[in-house]
């Protein structure tokens, strides 16, 4: 199948990460159906246009996500067989006594739930399409550097993380004998607007460059090719998580 017959979905698609997969995506002449609860920014010479939709959805609402897919298969008259969940929120970045539970059971619903709740809409849009399921079904989940060990005030958003990863490998064993792929990426630190809100707010970012060894952050654009090779190239790979972080978690120290 041809980039150009594909159809992608793409969660949190409206900034950072998300909205760089879905210019990389257009770019190869996917159609792409963004959901996210924030529009997507315009912006000068982005490859945008009749090939984008996007839905108002939170992701943790099945039948609301379902029902935007339901739409999208309509506007593009092919199902979505491709699916980046790259949706997310911050944790609290505070010690584990200090957590607001009503917050971290929220961490823990939008990361993990919501990568359940996106992924099979997915999979039950693609099984019951007129004809028949397309092949070639992909699915890349967005875990995390903090997914691996332990980490300080990490007890929301790194166990939120872990739990990405280890549901991508369920995933992938389960729906293999459906034609289905599914892997994870986890990014080190990347200079999302997230990140960059942290950097403004006070968040010292020059003991993580020193200590990855290619020295600075990654861009959206540079996970964003990870992602998509993983989506749409690496065809004989499932239950993945590859570590997209400037060798960070190879240092071992």
């Amino acid at each position: 199948m041809s980039d150009s017959t594909r159809h992608a979905v793409v969660t949190g698609g409206s900034s950072g990460i998300g909205l760089a997969v879905v210019d990389l995506l257009l770019g190869r002449g996917a159609e792409v159906t963004v959901l996210d609860t924030q529009p997507i920014p315009d912006r000068p010479g982005s490859p945008r246009g009749a090939g984008l939709r996007a839905f108002s959805v939170d992701v943790t609402d099945e039948t609301a996500v379902r029902g935007a897919l339901d739409t999208a298969t309509e506007q593009a008259g092919r199902p979505p067989s491709l699916l980046v969940t790259s949706h997310g929120v911050r944790g609290g970045f505070v010690p584990a006594l200090e957590l607001d539970l009503p917050a971290y059971r929220r961490v823990l619903d939008v990361h993990v739930t919501g990568t359940l709740v996106a992924a099979r809409s997915l999979v039950r849009c693609m099984e019951q399409a007129p004809g028949g399921p397309p092949t070639g079904g992909s699915i890349v989940t967005v875990s995390s550097t903090t997914a691996y060990g332990g980490w300080v005030n990490q007890a929301d958003y790194g166990v939120a993380k872990a739990a990405v990863r280890q549901l991508t490998q369920n995933l992938a064993v389960e729906w293999a004998s459906r034609g289905i792929r599914v892997n994870s990426v986890a990014p080190g630190h990347t200079l999302t607007p997230m990140v960059q809100e942290m950097i403004d707010q006070g968040y010292d970012v020059s003991a993580t460059e020193a200590r990855t060894p290619l020295g600075r952050l990654c861009t959206p654009e540079e996970m964003a090719a990870a992602i998509v090779f993983l989506l749409m190239d690496a065809t004989f790979s499932t239950g993945v998580c590859m570590p997209v972080d400037g060798g960070w978690t190879a240092v071992g120290k």
